[in-house]
């Protein structure tokens, strides 16, 4: 069984008949869910607004490059999210703007809409309702509806962007070191950057390509990105 999504308990999909009642209450404290990581999954649409106050890294694995923002000096602790549960930075990523809801595929062509079964705004009491008596969707389920498909456009063309630059192999591993203004450090191993030497050194054409299908924009986003390390250190809580 594939693991769950970071943030999610459980999936159910939304049901016109199931959740005919259902109301999205009101959240205090919009971000706490998300208090405890120091990454999160970027796309590439973000890259230009992410970049001015998150590091933008890649994670390597078998069949898959996923871009991520940094958001915490140490792991398990992010930066990002104050104790109010809003978010600190210029751009809250649209992972966490997606949440509790996630598309799920029921074809090639056909797609559902699902919800965190372990989110605990989904009640009967108070809030928008998602579905009207008819067991139409409300507007605020609709927005939803579009926001969800939008994410999942956005993630295919994530996933075509990264695909092309490893294929012209331009993806290097790095050490990351952040330290806070009262002397501690973090190390972190296991990430991928572009390589400013491999983008320079391509070819006229295989350059012209890249800005062809609009990635220029998002190369600079990344690499102006690593300069953020220093943010993270003196966002961080002093260590225990």
């Amino acid at each position: 069984m594939a693991p769950l999504p970071l943030f999610y308990s459980s999936i159910a999909v939304l049901d016109r008949n199931t959740h005919r009642q259902a109301r999205l209450a009101p959240t205090s404290k919009p971000y706490a869910f998300a208090a405890g990581a120091h990454v999160l999954p970027a796309l590439l649409a973000e890259f230009a607004p992410g970049c001015r106050d998150m590091p933008i890294l890649f994670l390597e694995e078998p069949g898959s490059i996923t871009p991520l923002f940094m958001v915490g000096m140490r792991a398990g602790e992010g930066c990002f999210v104050d104790a109010d549960g809003r978010w600190r930075g210029l751009h809250a990523p649209a992972y966490l703007r997606r949440y509790p809801f996630i598309g799920g595929d029921v074809s090639a062509e056909q797609q559902v809409i699902c919800i965190d079964g372990g989110f605990a705004g989904l009640q009967d009491e108070e809030g928008e309702r998602l579905f009207g008596e008819d067991g139409e969707p409300t507007e605020a389920l609709r927005n939803i509806i579009g926001f969800v498909a939008e994410y999942a456009e956005a993630a295919k063309a994530t996933t075509a962007f990264t695909a092309a630059l490893k294929e012209l192999d331009l993806f290097q591993s790095i050490n990351v070191e952040i330290r806070a203004p009262d002397g501690t450090s973090s190390n972190f191993s296991g990430f991928s950057a572009l390589s400013a030497e491999r983008l320079d050194a391509l070819p006229d054409e295989a350059w012209l390509e890249l800005k062809r299908k609009g990635y220029v924009l998002p190369i600079h986003a990344h690499l102006v990105s690593l300069a953020n390390f220093a943010r993270l250190g003196e966002l961080a809580r002093p260590a225990a």
